[in-house]
């Protein structure tokens, strides 16, 4: 059966990057028929926290990346890494090493000087009576250590589903560390017994995990397991072309929830690294085009304005309900829903519209037209509300009676512009006549007449 994961750290907030590897694994799970697995990777006791493991799981419960089976912890296998580094030190393929700093200093300085890969070739590899401690208490300040042949001329190779072919020198590696103690164990170590363990078939990662892959397929035979496939996913860069980061804007998942649907989120990120039939498409459309082996090598840039431009679409699409619900705006009049919808990219963008529900808020100056003076945007305003009070209150004969006015005084601007202000107390708006059939003759009457006070002020 084709399993994937994917291992957030509870050490911060779903990163945005981690979000798009939880997409792909996904949807390359659901294509397949397979499973998706969650694994907390909370071995780091000093920055891991219950909020912060929270915090993912209703990001991704957002996102609507459900996931199977339960969740599993780092922190509640303990038994689980023991057992496999007993296994491993039994077989002679692990020792434990006691160098100090300043050792293992001194020999990173002679390699550097003779142009080598810093690496540690470590003495007590062949001393087998390191090999049977496993008392945490004898071990203070010891590692446990891989032993890695560095006589022979073996290349570590793999194929990335992505990527091709990639290779490293295994002596190159050195005797790699893989546990503190028989109860801590190291990165590296608890990835491959975890994914083992799972039985994932795929392992689908960020490509700065591509050096952690050789150390893995080691421990993945000191442990006589099968190794699975590979898929280094690029990097999601900053319009620099730097690794995204928090000096560029928000990168965690719940900064976004705020101003975008989670539709929008999953679209956008799943576009990023691959090249769908179409711009705007479903979580289920995306299942039915994902290809592992089509996913892009190279970094992708976030381009906010695309998102931006993504979440404009999804938001035209919600309904009336839901979209009050999600705004927190109740009292926003149902006739100005597709007016709001047709121009807003994020959600908390809606308070630029608050002339709804709320009386505006506004200098005078404001209704000055540009190409006027104040005196005459005052008779402008006060013509728009003759026209309003002569007329019937609809949409067309007030338009065509505001475009007369318009050409009588010579400027068009001059008709609408004071009528905005008035009713919405911005410089950017809906049609002013399309404000007024929302907020209704009475309030817009109204907002003229208190438009008109302030000239007199």
């Amino acid at each position: 059966m084709i399993k994937t994961r994917v291992a957030p750290s509870p050490t911060g907030f779903l990163h945005i990057g981690t979000a798009q590897s939880a997409l792909y694994n996904w949807l390359f799970a659901h294509k397949n028929s397979g499973e998706f697995h969650l694994r907390i990777e909370d071995t780091d006791k000093a920055r891991s926290t219950k909020e912060y493991e929270r915090s993912i799981l209703e990001a991704l419960q957002w996102l609507g990346l459900d996931w199977n089976g339960e969740i599993v912890r780092q922190s509640e296998k303990k038994i689980r890494y023991r057992k496999a580094l007993e296994q491993i030190i039994t077989l002679g393929k692990a020792f434990w090493c006691n160098h100090t700093k300043e050792e293992l200093e001194a020999e990173r300085e002679v390699q550097e000087t003779k142009n080598e890969a810093p690496r540690h070739i470590c003495s007590y590899r062949h001393n087998k009576s390191h090999y049977p401690i496993s008392s945490p208490e004898k071990i203070k300040d010891w590692v446990l250590r891989l032993a890695v042949d560095q006589d022979i001329e073996r290349k570590i190779i793999f194929n990335d589903i992505i990527r091709g072919s990639i290779e490293f020198d295994a002596r190159l590696l050195g005797d790699f560390s893989i546990a503190r103690s028989l109860d801590e164990p190291l990165y590296n170590f608890a990835v491959v017994v975890d994914d083992t363990y799972t039985e994932i078939s795929h392992v689908i990662r960020g490509e700065d995990h591509i050096s952690n892959t050789p150390k893995q397929i080691l421990i993945y035979e000191a442990l006589g397991k099968i190794l699975p496939q590979f898929a280094h996913l690029p990097l999601i860069l900053a319009p620099d072309r730097s690794k995204l980061s928090k000096r560029h804007g928000a990168v965690a998942v719940t900064d976004y929830k705020k101003d975008y649907l989670p539709e929008a989120i999953l679209n956008f990120l799943g576009g990023m690294s691959f090249t769908f039939s179409k711009d705007i498409i479903s979580k289920e459309e995306m299942i039915e085009e994902f290809e592992l082996a089509k996913v892009h090598k190279s970094g992708a840039i976030f381009d906010v304005k695309k998102l931006n431009w993504i979440n404009s679409q999804y938001i035209k699409k919600i309904s009336v309900g839901e979209f009050k619900k999600i705004t927190n705006v109740p009292e926003l009049p149902d006739d100005a829903i597709p007016l709001v919808t047709e121009r807003l990219e994020k959600l908390t963008d809606i308070q630029n519209f608050d002339y709804f529900w709320k009386e505006p808020e506004y200098d005078k100056e404001l209704l000055k037209w540009k190409k006027a003076t104040l005196e005459e945007s005052l008779k402008a305003v006060s013509e728009v509300k003759n026209i309003i009070e002569k007329n019937d209150f609809t949409q067309e004969i007030l338009r065509a009676e505001f475009d007369k006015l318009g050409e009588k005084i010579g400027d068009r601007g001059l008709a609408y512009w004071p009528l905005r202000v008035a009713l919405t107390g911005k410089e950017k708006s809906p049609d002013p006549v399309d404000v007024a059939m929302v907020l209704g003759k009475e309030k817009t009457l109204k907002r003229i007449n208190d438009a008109i006070k302030k000239f007199e002020l």
